[in-house]
């Protein structure tokens, strides 16, 4: 039961990007007001377009025979949260954020904290434009595989202690990393191995899988 919400993107690297297949079932796609700019890049038609409308109107006849579930521009939550609590509420338990790490600022870190709440519902999710991959850790270890060329380990909570990194070219054995100085940035999977494997055992962090922008 997998939510593809597709959110704004100045960038995407498509042949990185998981999408449904034709005609796949337990899958919905939802558009985040002006992402459905970004879904139809990808060749996807979203079932769910979710937002105030502030910058999706001008797609005109392309939103026709899509539902639309309109908010006031004044409310609490961003489109993108609107979309996530729309699938949540559904019964989808996996939600994958596509776009909605290049344009504001602003936008980018309240989208990275969304991972943190999905999380925190028991659900598991991922935000991705292609050439960045981000998830969130929480007192619990990660497999990551070969797709990205960098790994990096980035601190949510103001201490991470017994980080353990097996089969990377920079390993790690219990160690902490504080928020203001992580040295656990830029790590790569080491020649030898299939795969690394990234254990917390108390704290919180984004594990950051990237790729150079050409």
């Amino acid at each position: 039961m997998t939510a593809y919400i597709f959110c704004f993107s100045r960038v995407l690297k498509k042949e990185k990007i998981k999408l449904p297949a034709p005609g796949e079932t337990g899958v919905i796609c939802i558009a985040a007001d002006s992402g459905a700019e970004t879904a139809f890049e990808l060749g996807v038609v979203p079932e769910v377009i979710i937002g105030d409308f502030d910058s999706a109107d001008y797609f005109g006849p392309k939103l026709e025979n899509i539902k639309k579930i309109r908010h006031p521009p004044r409310k609490n939550d961003t489109d993108s949260l609107l979309a996530i609590k729309y699938a949540l509420d559904l019964g989808f338990t996996d939600i994958a954020l596509i776009g909605g790490l290049d344009a504001r600022l602003d936008h980018t870190l309240a989208n990275l904290r969304y991972l943190k709440y999905i999380k925190k519902r028991g659900y598991s999710g991922y935000i991705t434009n292609g050439y960045d991959k981000i998830t969130y850790l929480e007192n619990s270890s990660v497999r990551i595989y070969k797709n990205y060329k960098y790994i990096s380990v980035l601190p949510v909570s103001p201490k991470i202690r017994g980080v353990t990194l097996t089969g990377f070219k920079y390993p790690l054995e219990a160690a902490e990393v504080d928020f203001e100085e992580p040295y656990t940035v830029c790590n790569e999977i080491a020649e030898n191995f299939e795969y690394g494997e990234i254990s917390i055992s108390d704290g919180e962090a984004f594990v950051c899988e990237c790729d150079e922008r050409n």
